[in-house]
């Protein structure tokens, strides 16, 4: 007998729309550049493998953002993100649930933040209301057996991580993290821009 879904959700679609045409704005002045120049060098087709494969991988970002949700069943809440697994919290492992207004960074505008914790004040679940459309946290939450605790008053995202210990995901709140990965993306992308320019017989330094 199949489970009956009290209440689903799914992130806006505006964030796949949005996602994609960046991804062509930022590939269309790139590889128009290197089709330029492979083309008279006859070597177009090592830019193409090259163009399909960074397309691939944007597409299955896409499709993997397609299967992201949040749900509220008879006997769970269940919820999949983009970088991680599907989750399953039983409901009558969930002893607190939170619905907190919170300032991210330097947006006017607060987001809400679903936390959902179990006796023992560990999370168990938590929606950013920021990937959702208006209505759909206090819907999931509207759901769920234990009746919501509301801070309408907005705090800071630093203040709701020390207010509500272990809230945070492993990459929040580290902006070293950032830095991190900014700096290996730009080291990545700057060695695959070598590496085409060095096939297509391009001068990859800047004198000389």
């Amino acid at each position: 007998m199949t489970e009956k879904t009290l209440v689903s959700v799914r992130p806006r679609r505006s964030l796949i729309t949005t996602g994609f045409v960046s991804v062509v704005l930022g590939m269309i002045p790139l590889f128009g550049v290197l089709y330029w120049f492979s083309i008279e060098h006859d070597s177009w087709n090592v830019v193409f493998v090259v163009h399909v494969i960074v397309t691939a991988l944007c597409l299955l970002a896409i499709v993997r953002q397609l299967t992201v949700y949040s749900a509220v069943t008879e006997t769970e809440l269940v919820g999949r993100g983009i970088f991680s697994p599907l989750i399953r919290v039983p409901l009558d492992k969930i002893a607190a649930v939170h619905l907190v207004e919170t300032y991210v960074g330097q947006a006017p505008e607060s987001v809400t933040q679903l936390l959902v914790t179990d006796d023992e004040g560990k999370r168990l679940f938590r929606m950013r209301g920021n990937f959702y459309r208006d209505g759909d946290l206090k819907a999931i939450a509207a759901a769920l057996p234990v009746k919501a605790q509301v801070v309408s008053e907005p705090i800071g995202i630093t203040e709701f991580f020390r207010t509500y210990p272990g809230s945070a995901y492993w990459f929040e709140h580290r902006p070293i993290l950032w830095v991190v990965v900014f700096a290996v993306s730009l080291v990545a992308a700057l060695a695959i821009a070598a590496w085409v320019m060095t096939i297509l017989g391009m001068p990859v330094g800047f004198a000389g």
